[in-house]
């Protein structure tokens, strides 16, 4: 990783950047500000937001949640289920002169530490856009089944569930 990028914890201020970066990266996946700011709120360990000097370039949300079960697209959660089980990998997007020598990589493997250290042994996500190939070269392995299917509708046809065993 280039040492002029650096990841930092989100905040609450970087939302409207986040979303922005949301919008222009993930198309009709792009999901709003409050969507964010909540993930921020309840699990500020699992936000990260990429920059080079005051420009954000990326962003990395992951959340405590429960396994085989992603949370609905667009939708505000409210609060960690009390059953989590499981480390969800929610979002994230880097700008094209920021890919390369491993940003994504770094933070997911940061990302999955604290996962670890909080005693979660799964982390799931559903790559979309043909991205589990990529997802897969981070340990990643699809676990999609029937009834995931149809709940990934909302994520496109091409959308994959995928898990990774956690090591403490």
């Amino acid at each position: 990783m280039s040492t002029s990028y650096q990841w930092r914890h989100a905040t609450p201020a970087d939302t409207a950047d986040i979303a922005r970066l949301s919008k222009t990266h993930l198309g009709p996946y792009a999901e709003g500000q409050e969507v964010f700011a909540e993930r921020i709120r309840l699990a500020p360990e699992g936000c990260f937001v990429l920059t080079r000097g005051e420009t954000m370039v990326g962003y990395f949300c992951s959340h405590p949640w429960v396994r085989k079960k992603p949370p609905a697209l667009h939708q505000l959660l409210g609060e960690i289920p009390a059953e989590a089980d499981c480390w969800y990998v929610h979002d994230v997007a880097v700008d094209q002169a920021a890919r390369g020598g491993g940003v994504v990589a770094a933070i997911c493997e940061r990302a999955l530490a604290v996962a670890g250290d909080k005693g979660f042994r799964t982390a799931m996500l559903v790559a979309v856009s043909g991205a589990d190939g990529y997802w897969e070269k981070l340990g990643f392995k699809d676990a999609t089944t029937d009834a995931l299917r149809l709940k990934l509708r909302d994520y496109g046809d091409d959308a994959v569930y995928m898990e990774r065993a956690l090591t403490s």
